[in-house]
Parts: C-alpha cells; sequence; structure tokens
C-alpha cells in the first residue's frame, strides 16, 4: 500500500512515503525521520480501512481555528446574538486550548473522548465546581459543528465526535410556586413599581425573560386581551440587542387574565410615553445607588430582567419565607396553572411558544395526566348503554 525511501535534502536527509489511491492517483508526504514515516503508513492503514480514503492524508490540513474561525464566518448572519456568544465563549474557554493549535486531519475520536473526559472533570473558575452537563454538552455542539464543516468542505473525510457519546443532560428539578407564593411576592414589589406588576404579567403570560424585555407599548392589545410576541432582547458584550423569538412558533398573541389586562391599563395610564406606541413597555433604571438611595428609574433605558431579579425578586422570596426560585420559575408557574385549571395542553404549549407540542409534553407531562376517573365515566356511559332496536334492512321481510 505505502513505501517509505530515504531522499537526500540540502540540510541533511528526509523520508517520503508514497502510496496509491483507489483510484489509482499517487500521494506522498515527506517527514524528517524514519519513525515518523512509519507511523504514518500505520495511520494510513487505519485511515483506509475506516473511511475508504487517505486523500485527506496528503497534505498537511488547516489548523482547527483556522476551520473554526471559517465555520463561525459562514453562520454568524443565521445565529441569534445569545447562541452566538454561547459558541464563542465554548471555543475560547474549552476547545481552542485543546485543539485550536492542531492539525485538524489528525484530531480522532479518541482525541474527542480524552476532551470529553476532562471537561466532565473541568471546575469553573467562577464557581469552584464542576461544569453542569449543559454546559458540557453545549461545548461538544460547538465541537461538532466545526468538524462537520470542515466535512462538508472536504478537509476530513468524517466528524470524529460522530462515534462519541454525547454528554446526557440531567433534568432541573423544576420549582413550582403556588398561586399565594406569586401573589405574595408581586404584593411584596408592589412596593417598588412596576415590578410587582411585572412578576404578575411573567406569571400569568408564561413570557420568557427576554420576550417581556422585549414589549413595546403597542404589544399590548386591550381589545383582543392579549399580548403580542414579536421580537425579543438580550444583552451582549456589545449592549443590547433585539431579534425574533426563539423558534417560528414563539411568535405569538399570548391572552392575559381580565385582571392582569386592568392592571396594565392602569399602569399605561401614567406611563410617560403612553402616546408613542413604539416605547418600551417597561422602564430600565440608571446606573447607582442601592437601597433607599438607589438610581430612580428611566423610561429610556431597556430594562434588565436579570437585575430584577438578583436585586429584587430572590431577595423578596427570602424575605417571605419561600424557597428559592429562578425567573424562568415563574413561566413553570404558568405551566402548572393552566394545568390545574384544566385548559388543553395544545393551548398551553401555542401560548407558551414552543416549537412543538412534544415540547410541552415532554416538559410537563406530569402536570396534565391528571385523574383518568372522569374519562373512564363516559366511556363507561357508552358501554353500559341499553342495545338499541335493530333496524329492518330495506328489501327483506321479517320473519313471521
Amino acid at each position: 500500500m505505502a513505501h517509505v525511501r530515504e531522499v537526500a535534502r540540502k540540510d541533511g536527509s528526509a523520508w517520503e512515503c508514497r502510496w496509491r489511491e483507489p483510484g489509482g492517483t499517487f500521494k506522498q508526504r515527506t517527514f524528517p525521520t524514519e519513525e515518523t514515516a512509519r507511523e504514518f503508513v500505520v495511520e494510513l492503514k487505519i485511515e483506509r480501512r475506516d473511511n475508504g480514503t487517505t486523500t485527506h492524508m496528503s497534505r498537511l490540513g488547516k489548523k482547527f481555528q483556522d476551520v473554526a474561525d471559517a465555520s463561525m464566518a459562514a453562520s454568524a448572519h443565521r445565529l441569534k446574538p445569545k447562541t452566538l456568544r454561547g459558541y464563542e465563549d465554548a471555543y475560547r474557554l474549552h476547545i481552542f486550548p485543546t485543539f485550536g493549535q492542531r492539525r485538524i486531519n489528525t484530531i480522532t475520536s479518541m482525541d474527542v473522548e480524552k476532551w470529553m473526559s476532562e471537561m466532565q472533570r473541568k471546575t469553573s473558575l467562577q464557581t469552584g465546581r464542576p461544569y453542569a452537563a449543559a454546559s458540557v454538552r453545549g461545548a461538544f455542539v460547538a465541537l461538532t459543528k466545526v468538524f462537520s464543516y470542515a466535512v462538508k468542505h472536504r478537509l476530513i473525510p468524517a466528524n470524529p465526535c460522530a462515534p462519541v457519546e454525547r454528554p446526557r443532560l440531567h433534568p432541573h428539578d423544576m420549582v413550582f410556586l403556588a398561586p399565594d407564593e406569586v401573589a405574595a411576592v408581586a404584593s411584596e414589589l408592589d412596593a417598588l413599581p412596576p415590578y410587582g406588576l411585572l412578576v404578575r404579567v411573567a406569571a400569568y403570560s408564561g413570557l420568557r425573560a427576554g420576550e417581556l424585555a422585549a414589549l413595546r407599548i403597542r404589544d399590548v392589545n386591550f381589545l383582543r386581551g392579549h399580548v403580542e410576541v414579536r421580537r425579543t432582547v438580550a444583552r451582549g458584550k456589545d449592549g443590547w440587542t433585539f431579534g425574533t423569538p426563539k423558534s417560528a412558533r414563539s411568535t405569538r398573541d399570548v391572552p392575559l387574565p381580565r385582571s392582569v389586562l386592568e392592571e396594565l391599563r392602569a399602569y399605561l395610564a401614567q406611563h410617560p410615553h403612553r402616546t408613542d406606541p413604539q416605547a418600551a413597555l417597561w422602564p430600565g433604571r440608571r446606573k447607582g445607588g442601592y437601597g433607599e438611595t438607589r438610581a430612580p428609574l428611566d423610561y429610556d433605558r431597556q430594562i434588565n430582567v436579570g437585575s430584577v431579579y438578583r436585586n429584587h425578586f430572590a431577595p423578596a422570596l427570602a424575605r417571605l419565607g419561600i424557597q428559592p426560585a429562578r425567573w424562568h420559575d415563574l413561566r413553570h408557574f404558568y405551566a402548572s396553572a393552566c394545568a390545574a385549571q384544566g385548559i388543553d395542553i395544545r393551548k398551553v404549549s401555542r401560548w407558551m411558544g414552543h416549537a412543538n407540542i412534544n415540547t410541552t409534553d415532554s416538559i410537563y407531562t406530569h402536570l396534565f395526566n391528571g385523574s383518568a376517573v372522569a374519562d373512564m365515566d363516559r366511556l363507561d356511559a357508552l358501554a353500559t348503554a341499553p342495545p338499541a332496536a335493530p333496524v329492518p334492512r330495506i328489501g327483506r321481510t321479517a320473519e313471521v
């Protein structure tokens, strides 16, 4: 299959490996020592056995980081800012230190498995704890993306991530606040308007934090009794960036309870930009101050829901003796409240903006699996119904 020979060079000698491809063309690579040339012959045999081709091994190959940069440049226009930032962080923190300067056609599935094992033991510099399974999985997805791009452009014959088992995600223990707990927190934050109303809208609409923060005055439709979700906002290194919602079904109209709509109506009556439909629904806050000396609200600034959570929502939970919860758990509360009131899961899926009903079912199936007694009673009514008298067929004479 391959032959190794010594060749003369100006500065001494080198070792040339020459081999024939299945199509009949000859390929060659030159190595500084006979040992490395012989090792390459072994790699050739393994590569031909596993992938059926060795064409890509005749060239030195691009560095992984260069291919990653090309992959990101090709897909950046399709990615949402948060996703793009996640990929960039994964490459910078986890992937480039190991693979950045490696030739991409020399990285094997065993290299990826070793990297994966190290990632699962690696501790975060911020928390001092091992990275969550979701973070490890996200880094693996970013790594796979680069190799897929390389396969597409024939830089490598196969994706070395394909044989590697993806890290399993452990389901997050969702916190479901009770209605009286949500009411207590919102009432506590009524002392800091409009944060009490903000909590009630989040809890009884199920909007994601980015969708809630991106609402405009025109998005509140009092005639139809709903809010219109048309955009989302995320904070990146270049400031706030507006974009489309998470999925196609996330662009939606979400009905609101009458009490929340009336509270929104009263809130908008005192909104300083109430005549401007393009104005932000919620105010941001100027920087500086704390507690009684905190900086005032600014209706021309973008609201930071994360800041509201850290500085007001989480402390309110602690003061009231309520179990710790994330802001996103208000979305879980919405699903549980809808389930408790017997609202069809198909409607809930549409209102929550899930990509499909399977997403809603997989996350909240235990909420909608209520008692089957009433359903079985309806079936039993059919099963125990008295038999109907037979209807004579046309053209047939009844027997005497």
